[in-house]
């Protein structure tokens, strides 16, 4: 199902019905169903602050199979200086869904095994499971599993040594991917989904063994929580 970035419905489900195909490790890389996510918060520290905005596009072979992406009504004023970085304003954000319906539909749109991925993917982790706990949503906790997430900043770290900057922004212009955006969360899913297609990319010429879901989370080992 797909939403606005005001938390409206803004189309049908698509035809692939993503809420029942789960990956495994077993998956090949290019049949694997990924949950490319990205937050806006008020600020880095997920006890005392709170999420502006979240996207989540799901992806098989870069092609995109669902999405839920909406602004948050915060539980906290938007600072002037994240504002300034992000152009998320309180007016902005008035008539947003509340942080537990944003979760819940996240939650629901992952499904129960989802594979995830982000760019320094153990902040947005860690932010959603302490989210999920203060709403009262500790059920769905097990559903944003870091042994079941894959980072670009990691990965691009391991398999592009020597760049001068491994923001989301620097590996996407490495790879000649253009954000003409960042830090709105739409926008920077879209950037590391094209990064986590190139990393596999170059993974995989790497090492030709590496095929499936199982052999990436081996290489590339913890996510840095």
């Amino acid at each position: 199902m797909q939403h606005s970035l005001f938390g409206a419905v803004a189309e049908t489900p698509k035809t692939t019905d993503t809420v029942f195909r789960q990956t495994h490790r077993d998956t090949p890389i290019s049949e694997a169903l990924l949950t490319v996510f990205d937050l806006e918060t008020t600020g880095l520290q997920p006890r005392r602050n709170a999420i502006t905005e979240l996207t989540a596009i799901q992806y098989v072979d870069l092609t995109e199979a669902d999405r839920y992406s909406t602004l948050v009504n915060p539980t906290e004023a938007i600072p002037e200086e994240i504002t300034a970085i992000t152009g998320i304003t309180q007016a902005m954000v008035a008539n947003a869904p509340p942080p537990v319906v944003v979760l819940s539909e996240f939650s629901r749109l992952i499904g129960e095994t989802p594979l995830l991925v982000g760019h320094n993917v153990s902040f947005d982790v860690n932010f959603v499971r302490v989210k999920l706990e203060e709403v009262g949503l500790e059920a769905f906790i097990p559903r944003i599993d870091p042994a079941r997430a894959l980072c670009t900043k990691v990965l691009a770290q391991k398999l592009i040594p020597g760049l001068p900057s491994y923001a989301g922004v620097a590996v996407a212009n490495h790879f000649g991917i253009v954000n003409p955006n960042a830090h709105r969360a739409e926008y920077d899913v879209k950037m590391t989904a094209e990064i986590i297609y190139a990393l596999f990319k170059v993974l995989v010429e790497k090492d030709p063994s590496i095929k499936t879901i199982g052999d990436v989370l081996e290489y590339q080992g913890g996510i840095g929580l």
